[in-house]
């Protein structure tokens, strides 16, 4: 067995701790700068390799980062293994049962939105210069390979972004990740197909059928036995006293060992750590704390060495065609959002929210990269649409999030402006209607919502002893005007215990919305009553106010049209 030599074991930590080092520095400065840490990561990467470092300082550059040797063979295989458990995470987050559940509106506009920039890069690729096709390799390949990566959607990326524009557990949020989660599901069983072609050589029939009914035996095997196995080897070892650092040996050692199993199926690794995770996620033993610890220590450790070692494989030379990086990513995102958008119409949802929908996907991120590099590493990508590739998955990245910001401008209810996460305030408790009056005042004043809370708490009270403000169905819109309040104050409360409210159907009051407006509105209370009186009018809305958990999701419910 060969041996490492202690300067190899010297030069192999060194690139590893500056890789680590370099993509959390420009990580950090990504994020602060509002962009997906990935572009960061990749940029770090660019500048550690030969597009930078490499023409600056030669010799370093190689000393560093030697192309004989073991040194690459070992970069090589650690960005394998960061493939491996990125797949893993990624499967891990699907909820698979729940995006089906979203029923035909997420299966029409996963399938159409990812078939639409397919079909359309496909036509396009015919249009490439030569320079973008290796020499004896098959172009119909490469054209397929192409076309799947900028056709599939980046989850990590997605939800990230939708996390940090505080709408992720909307209902445009929920249909943008569910779509892609779908959507990835459709894309990688069609990677497994194209990549079982390209490695026959030759397309028949037995290369077309037999990849696809592996994959199904091997899904619904994997999606239906393969969880209750899982959950009987953690009651095996004792699954009450297994900790995180168990439970995350166990997924690394599922997504190796399943990626093995695939491979001999005659399906590519990379497919088999995926399954892994969708495996994992239907077990019943796996917590949501397990989730978030192993999805952190593989977004801390092996995304930052993956995308970092992207980045330095990055080349461009004369031959690089910057018009035809910029049309490949015109058609893909047009063909994306369109084919989405139609999707979404066809499946029900409102011209707003189809659009804002459709925009949310059209980023293909760390997936199109993996699929770049996978290309890459069988000869089928040379460096040029390697390099192409990449950097129209990093553009992306980059504009998915403004173009999403600007998209849900249409399907925010007028009364968004006026709702903030802490405008929401759940359990108040009261055994009368003075009591919860005098609750909730005192509530808004602890957030610094109001400033004087007895002058407030009067104003309201005045107005309900004149007339109740309880509508029916357990729903009441306490409101006074106040004298220089230049701003609407809109606020929810859902009581612990219903209460009588003096409502024209004699139910207790649980849902209570609290409005305050200028003592010269201009008309503004009755239009703010109108608007929560039209929403609360729907039985579906009042249950999912009753039953959300958190502020957050109350936040979301409250300011995204459902039907717009």
């Amino acid at each position: 067995m060969p041996v490492l030599s202690e300067h190899a074991v010297f030069i192999f930590v060194a690139e590893l701790g500056i890789i680590m080092l370099a993509a959390r520095i420009f990580g950090e400065l990504a994020r602060r700068l509002g962009q997906p840490i990935i572009v960061g990561e990749v940029g770090a990467g660019i500048i550690l390799g030969p597009m930078i470092f490499g023409k600056l300082l030669p010799k370093h550059f190689n000393f560093l980062f030697p192309s004989e040797g073991f040194q690459p063979y070992l970069l090589q295989g650690i960005s394998w293994l960061c493939v491996i458990f990125l797949l893993l995470i990624t499967g891990l987050e699907i909820d698979l049962r729940a995006s089906l559940r979203q029923g035909k509106q997420s299966i029409y506009m996963s399938l159409i939105a990812l078939l639409f920039p397919f079909i359309g890069v496909y036509w396009f690729s015919f249009f490439l210069p030569h320079s973008f096709f290796p020499q004896d390799i098959n172009p119909i390949h490469v054209k397929l390979l192409i076309s799947i990566a900028l056709a599939v959607v980046a989850i990590p990326v997605i939800a990230k972004i939708l996390f940090d524009l505080k709408i992720f557990q909307s209902e445009v949020g929920l249909k943008i990740l569910t779509t892609g989660v779908l959507s990835d599901i459709w894309g990688w069983s069609i990677v497994a197909m194209i990549l079982s072609l390209i490695i026959k050589g030759t397309f028949t029939l037995e290369t077309f059928l037999k990849p696809i009914i592996t994959m199904v035996v091997y899904l619904v095997f994997t999606l239906t036995i393969a969880p209750r196995v899982i959950d009987k080897f953690f009651d095996m070892i004792g699954y009450k006293k297994m900790d995180t650092t168990v439970a995350l040996s166990l997924l690394f050692s599922l997504a190796l060992l399943n990626g093995a199993v695939a491979h001999m199926l005659g399906i590519h690794v990379i497919f088999g750590a995926f399954v892994a995770g969708l495996m994992a996620g239907e077990s019943q033993k796996i917590t949501p704390y397990m989730r978030q610890w192993t999805q952190e220590f593989i977004f801390a450790v092996f995304a930052p060495i993956f995308f970092v070692l992207i980045g330095m494989q990055l080349k461009f030379t004369e031959e690089t065609s910057w018009i035809v990086i910029l049309l490949l990513l015109f058609i893909s995102s047009f063909c994306k959002i369109g084919g989405a958008y139609i999707g979404a119409i066809l499946g029900g949802l409102g011209r707003k929210n189809a659009f804002a929908v459709a925009c949310g996907l059209n980023t293909q991120g760390t997936m199109g990269i993996i699929i770049a590099l996978i290309g890459f590493e069988l000869g089928v990508f040379n460096e040029i649409i390697f390099s192409s590739i990449v950097i129209i998955c990093v553009l992306t990245s980059i504009g998915v999030g403004p173009l999403l910001k600007w998209a849900i401008k249409g399907v925010r209810r007028p009364l968004a402006k006026f709702f903030d996460k802490d405008h929401i305030f759940l359990d108040v408790q009261g055994k009368t209607k003075e009591q919860v009056i005098d609750a909730i005042t005192k509530l808004m004043a602890k957030r610094k919502i109001i400033d004087n809370a007895k002058l407030i708490q009067k104003a309201i009270w005045e107005r309900e002893t004149s007339l109740s403000t309880a509508i029916g169905e357990g729903v009441a819109l306490p409101h006074a005007r106040l004298p220089n309040l230049k701003t609407p104050i809109l606020c929810f409360f859902r009581l612990k215990d219903g209460i009588d409210f003096g409502s024209p159907d004699n139910m207790p009051v649980r849902l209570l919305f609290l409005e305050l407006t200028d003592s010269n509105d201009d008309g503004m209370q009755l239009n703010l009553i109108a608007q929560v009186a039209r929403f609360i009018s729907l039985e579906s809305n009042r249950e999912r106010l009753l039953t959300s958990d958190k502020e957050d999701e109350i936040h979301q419910i409250l300011s995204f049209d459902e039907k717009a």
